[in-house]
């Protein structure tokens, strides 16, 4: 595998908040987004202090992070889902697998947005792509169609996303518990694995990657063989 090898955003369909049991259905992007906006958010109360003309501002808690990008559904033909933006023009001559802009929606919203009944609701949702691991669950989509058949099927789509990230009480507890020390512990890498996944996994945040990367002498970080041990260290804490 080469690696300038494109990777698409891959949205990964799980059951409940814990992330462990996935729903089956894996949406693949056909073309990455450009961009994508992480908002972080505290939460304070103003309380008026007797005396005082100023109310004084007071530390709630932390709000949850929202994540919102914009991709493209295309079904003429012009993008084909073997490659990226600028690897995938079709040659002139040459067949173009078009995508069905319909179908590809309803895999979307199947994927992220409709209601599970075993679940009883929407399910949850992991965003991965490159270092980016987001647990989450979609709280709006807004679809815009842009180019049509002369029948009015469309041809090209925008959907403008907007998630919020989804954890797991137990597991943020483990997380926001300081005096926890967690001991070094030793992973086998498995077909599909990147070392931002296993390090969300390991240490829930995907940011640790590099940190892990020297540790364990890696020369290559975007790609991982099947089968290779790797050691995640305690966490410094404070």
């Amino acid at each position: 595998m080469s690696l300038g090898q494109l990777k698409k955003m891959k949205i990964v369909g799980y059951t409940d908040i814990s992330f462990g049991d996935k729903t089956g259905d894996i949406y693949e992007v056909l073309v990455n987004p450009e961009n994508y906006s992480l908002s972080y958010e505290t939460i304070i109360t103003a309380k008026h202090a007797p005396g005082a003309s100023l109310n004084t501002l007071q530390y709630n808690n932390q709000g949850t992070q929202t994540l919102s990008f914009k991709f493209l559904f295309d079904g003429t033909g012009v993008i084909t889902n073997g490659g990226g933006l600028l690897s995938s023009i079709a040659v002139p001559g040459l067949p173009a697998s078009k995508p069905d802009v319909v179908k590809e929606i309803e895999d979307f919203k199947k994927a992220v947005y409709y209601f599970r009944g075993k679940d009883h609701q929407p399910p949850y949702v992991q965003l991965q792509w490159g270092p980016l691991i987001f647990n989450c669950l979609l709280t709006k989509i807004d679809l815009t169609f842009k180019l049509f058949n002369p029948d009015g099927s469309p041809l090209r789509a925008e959907a403008q996303c907007t998630f919020r990230s989804a954890i797991d009480i137990k597991k943020m507890t483990i997380i926001e518990d300081k005096k926890s020390p967690d001991l070094t512990h030793e992973k086998t890498v498995a077909a599909g694995d990147t070392l931002p996944l296993l390090c969300y996994r390991e240490y829930g945040d995907s940011r640790y990657y590099y940190e892990v990367a020297r540790y364990n002498k890696l020369i290559d970080i975007k790609q991982l063989i099947p089968g290779t041990k790797i050691f995640f260290p305690a966490l410094k804490t404070n």
